[in-house]
C-alpha cells in the first residue's frame, strides 16, 4: 500500500476539480508533517509518499515495534499506482486520485462521492441515532440542514448555534455563534457559503466539557469494526488541539456514577449500527473517526452527544493510536502539529522529524 498524507482533502472535495492546489502554506504543511503516515503502515512493503525521517528517529521507533515503512517520492509512487498497488491517501479526492493513478482512478469520484464526503454524512449519522432507542445519558441533539439565507437569519436569531459549512477540516468551516455582536458577520460568511454550496449545517450549542473520539473502519462488505476511543483536546472555537495519550478525561465522570460503566460497549454498538444502516460501504470502505462530547445541559446534568462529526478518512486519532500503543502502558503526554505544539519523535527532542 502506498500512504498519501493530504489533509486538505476537503477543500480538494469541495472544489471538486482534478487540479486543486492548496494554498503554498498548506502544501509545506503537508510536507512537513507527511511522515506521520508511517504509523498507519502495517508492512516493511508499505511505503509513505515523503522525504524519509532521520535514522536515529526510525531506530528509535523501531525499537519501540513500528513497522518502518519505505519513503519514496511522487514519481515512484505513480509508477506503482499503474502497476497495481493500492493507493491508501489520508482522504479521497478526485484531486489526489488523479495526482498518483490519472483519469482512470479521478474518473471514479462520481458526485455520490463528494457528499459523502461532506458534513452531510454526518447529519445522516446523527438522525440514525436519533431513530435509535438511546438510553438518557446520550440523547441526540438534532443538527438543520439550512438551505436559505432567510432560513439561516431566523435561526441565527433565536439564539447560540454552532454552524458548518458543508467541507472543511479539523474545526475549520465552523463558528460557534454565542454572542448577539457576532451573528451580522457569521450571517454575511455563512450566506456566502450558501451561495457556493447551497447549504450549511446548523446544530445547538452545547455546553462541552470533554472531547474524544470512537474509531471505526468499514469493509467493503458492510461490516462495521470498532477500533477504540481517542481523548484530544480542542481550542476554544473547536478546532483542533493536542492528541492526548495515557490521559482518560472521562474516568472522572465514570468513578462518580455520571457515566455508566459499560458506555463505551454500548456507544460503539449505537454507532456500529448507525453506521451498517447506512450502507457507506458501498461507495468507501476505510476508516471512519466519529468526534464525539460530554456536555452538560440545561439542568447541569451530564450528557453525551455520540456524533459531532464523522470523518469518512483517517485521522489523527488513528495516528495517536498507533503511536500510543507503540510507547506502552503508563506513559502520559500530549502532542500537537502547529500553533506551536509538537510531539518528540525522540526523548527530550524539539521536533518530531
Amino acid at each position: 500500500m502506498i500512504f498519501v498524507y493530504n489533509p486538505t482533502c476537503e477543500m480538494a472535495v469541495r472544489a471538486d476539480t482534478i487540479n486543486y492546489q492548496p494554498p503554498a502554506q498548506l502544501v509545506a504543511f503537508e510536507q512537513k508533517w507527511a511522515p506521520l503516515m508511517m504509523f498507519l503502515a502495517t508492512s516493511a512493503s508499505d511505503a509513505v509518499v515523503s522525504v524519509a525521517p532521520s535514522a536515529d528517529i526510525l531506530s528509535y521507533w523501531s525499537s519501540k515495534g513500528v513497522v518502518i515503512p519505505q519513503f519514496i517520492s511522487v514519481s515512484e509512487a505513480k509508477k506503482r499506482v499503474r502497476n497495481g498497488e493500492q493507493l491508501k491517501p489520508w482522504g479521497i479526492s478526485k484531486e489526489v486520485l488523479y495526482r498518483f493513478g490519472g483519469h482512470s482512478l479521478s474518473s471514479q469520484f462520481t458526485a455520490a462521492h463528494r457528499q459523502l464526503f461532506s458534513r452531510l454524512s454526518s447529519v445522516e449519522l446523527s438522525n440514525a441515532l436519533i431513530q435509535s432507542v438511546l438510553p438518557s445519558w446520550c440523547q441526540q441533539e438534532q443538527s438543520k440542514v439550512v438551505s436559505s439565507a432567510d432560513e439561516l437569519h431566523q435561526l441565527m436569531l433565536q439564539g447560540p448555534c454552532v454552524l458548518k459549512s458543508l467541507w472543511s477540516a479539523s474545526g475549520r468551516g465552523v463558528t460557534m455563534v454565542d454572542k448577539a455582536e457576532y451573528v451580522p458577520a457569521t450571517f454575511r460568511r455563512y450566506e456566502g457559503y450558501l451561495r457556493t454550496d447551497e447549504a450549511v449545517i446548523a446544530e445547538p450549542l452545547l455546553n462541552r466539557i470533554v472531547d474524544f473520539a470512537m474509531l471505526f473502519s468499514v469493509g467493503s462488505d458492510g461490516e462495521v469494526t470498532y477500533l477504540g476511543k481517542n481523548f484530544y483536546r480542542s481550542d476554544k472555537s473547536g478546532r483542533f488541539g493536542v492528541e492526548l495519550i495515557g490521559h482518560n478525561p472521562l474516568q472522572p465522570y465514570e468513578d462518580s456514577g455520571a457515566l455508566p460503566s459499560d458506555w463505551e460497549t454500548v456507544a460503539a454498538n449505537l454507532l456500529s449500527c448507525a453506521i451498517k444502516s447506512l450502507s457507506w460501504h458501498l461507495l468507501y470502505s476505510g476508516m471512519i473517526g466519529v468526534d464525539a462530547m460530554l456536555y452538560l445541559d440545561d439542568s447541569e446534568c451530564v450528557k453525551m452527544r455520540l456524533c459531532v462529526e464523522a470523518n469518512l478518512r483517517y485521522t489523527m486519532g488513528n495516528v495517536n493510536m498507533a503511536i500510543s500503543r507503540a510507547l506502552g502502558n503508563g506513559v502520559q503526554m500530549e502532542w500537537g502539529i502547529g500553533n506551536g505544539v509538537e510531539f518528540s519523535f525522540l526523548p527530550f527532542a524539539n521536533t518530531i522529524f
